[in-house]
């Protein structure tokens, strides 16, 4: 519950919390320092709209990858300030990764400095025209 609570608004006091669980405000923050040790908590942030920031374009990108080579590329993918999330995936692709930009002349530099980093073989992207759903919360 307490994670829930959290997911819905990461703002909430352990007050409110302890008041809506019927525990002591102790109590929670007991249980929300034991979930963030282990890591079932990561960290908590304010979800920002891309859009808002300049950020236009989401594109998808799948990466053909030398497989020797794998770990070198998602490091360096990690690395690019415009890839949001990189992901190692099965299938035809070894890599699949979400940019935001500004516009496209900014999209294409991205696609060109990925192409030439060492070990990818080809890529192939898919430009978002609108999202119908993303979600950051976990369903408990």
């Amino acid at each position: 519950e307490i994670i829930k609570m959290l997911q819905d608004d990461a703002r909430v006091s352990f007050r409110k919390i302890s008041e809506r669980l019927k525990v002591s405000e102790a109590t929670v923050f007991v249980r929300v320092r034991k979930l963030l040790k282990r890591n079932i908590i990561r960290g908590f942030t304010a979800i920002v709209s891309p859009e808002v920031l300049g950020k236009k374009i989401t594109a998808f990108m799948l990466l053909k990858i030398d497989p020797k080579k794998l770990n070198n590329v998602l490091e360096t993918l990690c690395r690019i300030d415009d890839v949001y999330e990189v992901y190692d995936v099965t299938g035809s692709y070894y890599a699949i990764v979400k940019v935001r930009t500004e516009d496209q002349s900014k999209l294409r530099k991205i696609i060109d400095d990925i192409g030439l980093i060492d070990g990818v073989i080809s890529t192939e992207t898919a430009i978002v025209l609108r999202s119908i759903k993303e979600e950051t919360r976990i369903k408990i």
